[in-house]
Formats: C-alpha cells, sequence, structure tokens
C-alpha cells in the first residue's frame, strides 16, 4: 500500500538549470517521500531530475485540449493519479521553476485540513490585477464582486491528506472546462482556485500567511530578510519551509540560482 507523502508537480519548456533550485533543495531537505513532476517533450532538463531522487511523468495534452494552459492542464493530471493512486499520506502541490525548499516541507507541523497559501496582507483577489482579471474573464462579473474583498490565495502551493486533496482536485477540474483562451489568461486556475477555496471548499481550509511555512513574494514589497547562515526568513523573521516566487525579486533570485549553479 501506498502511504508515503506526495509532491506534485509540472515543467513545461524548463531548461535543467529552471529545475535545480527545485530539485536540488527537495533533495537537501531530508524529504522522504515520492516526487512526481510532470514533463512536456520541450523540458530539456527532465532528465537532470531522476539524480535528485524525483520521477519525471511524460504527458501530451489531448489535441483538443490543446488551447488550455499548463498552469491548468497540470490539475487534470494530479487528478487522475490520485484517482488511480488514492492511497498516498499528504499530498503537496507546488510549482517548480519558483520554488525553493529550506527545510523538509513534510516535517513541518501543518494544520489538518487543506493549507492554502495567502499572499501578502495588502493582496485581496480583487486588487490583484492578474487574479481578478482572471476571474473576470472565466467566472465571469459576478463571480469577481462576490470574491473581490478576500484575502489572496496563491495556487501555486497548496497541502492537504490526499482524500482531502483528490476532493479539492474534483471541485477545481470541474470549473477549469470550458475554457476560451484570452490575453493573459495563462494563469486562470487561480481564479478558480479562489472561488473553490472560498465557496465550495472540500473540508476544512486554513489560509496560511506568509509568516507562515510558506513565503510567498509576488505582492509582497520589498526584499526578504535573510538569517546569518543566508536563510530566507518569513515575514515572523524565521527562515521560512519553501520560498516561491523568488524569481520576482532580482536579488534573490541571483542569489538562489548562483548558489545551485
Amino acid at each position: 500500500m501506498e502511504n508515503r507523502d506526495l509532491v506534485l508537480g509540472l515543467a513545461a519548456g524548463y531548461h535543467a538549470p529552471d529545475l535545480r533550485p527545485f530539485a536540488a533543495s527537495l533533495r537537501q531537505s531530508g524529504f522522504a517521500g515520492r516526487c512526481l513532476v510532470f514533463v512536456t517533450a520541450s523540458t530539456t532538463g527532465a532528465g537532470s531530475l531522476e539524480q535528485y531522487g524525483i520521477e519525471a511523468v511524460p504527458f501530451e495534452r489531448p489535441a483538443d485540449q490543446a488551447h488550455v494552459p499548463y498552469n491548468a492542464w497540470r490539475y487534470f493530471l494530479y487528478r487522475d493519479l490520485l484517482r488511480g493512486n488514492p492511497d498516498f499520506g499528504r499530498v503537496l502541490l507546488t510549482d517548480v521553476r519558483d520554488v525553493v525548499f529550506q527545510s523538509d516541507p513534510m516535517a513541518h507541523a501543518w494544520p489538518h485540513g487543506f493549507c492554502a497559501m495567502l499572499e501578502d496582507p495588502s493582496a485581496t483577489v480583487g486588487s490583484c490585477p492578474h487574479t481578478s482579471r482572471w476571474v473576470r474573464g472565466h467566472l465571469g462579473e459576478a463571480a469577481l464582486a462576490d470574491l473581490a474583498a478576500f484575502p489572496l490565495s496563491c495556487s501555486g502551493v497548496s497541502l492537504a491528506p490526499a482524500p482531502l486533496m483528490l476532493a479539492y482536485l474534483e471541485r477545481l477540474c470541474d470549473r477549469l472546462l470550458p475554457f476560451t483562451p484570452g490575453p493573459n489568461m495563462a494563469g486562470y486556475d487561480q481564479g478558480v482556485h479562489n472561488l473553490v477555496l472560498r465557496r465550495d471548499p472540500p473540508g476544512p481550509v486554513h489560509f496560511l500567511g506568509n509568516d507562515g511555512p510558506v513565503l510567498t513574494l509576488g505582492s509582497k514589497p520589498g526584499d526578504p530578510g535573510l538569517s546569518a547562515d543566508g536563510r530566507v526568513l518569513n515575514d515572523a523573521g524565521v527562515p521560512a519551509v519553501m520560498v516561491h516566487q523568488y524569481d520576482r525579486k532580482p536579488a534573490l533570485f541571483a542569489r538562489i540560482r548562483k548558489h545551485y549553479a
């Protein structure tokens, strides 16, 4: 029976330097579960993942769904995997190119339930120009008006026990299609993510901010602090378990890429 914890990601068109900070830092963290990264034929760095104990799983979108952005299509891959393998422990869904681990993600004392990550406290669904566009473009004006005041949850990192994660993915996938392409709609999954968690949650949801295990930098002003040994500090002044969207901070991006060169 498969009862280990699972990390799931997707890499479309990435090169080895794009994957190395994620892969090497996860390996160095002491994580002992399984990590699967779905990869496209254009992901030239896929072959580098094996040395870090990460399974690269090739995939192609069906021809009639080639218009669906990879950001959204990944959830169908994750859903189908968990449908066929329901006996994992906890499941961490995570972006790959802009994530680095500073400690074992499964060693953290996560609250029981679905753990969703909030962006900077200043960000709401309505104030974020990207998320508001995605909600309006895919779900409509009424949905945006309904969700606008909620603190913004980033869809790039989520964690839950496998049954709860599958229930979330079923709800998400039900709303991701049909999809009509439009300008700058590649991240529309984030709008659906916020709708599901606020209006049709799969169970108890815990919204964790930047003072918690995941530091999400996209809407955070300025640069994060660093500890004496060079680890990135969250808003509580302690090293974050995961640093997400580090590419939004040029100095931090250069530091991390140099460290894992």
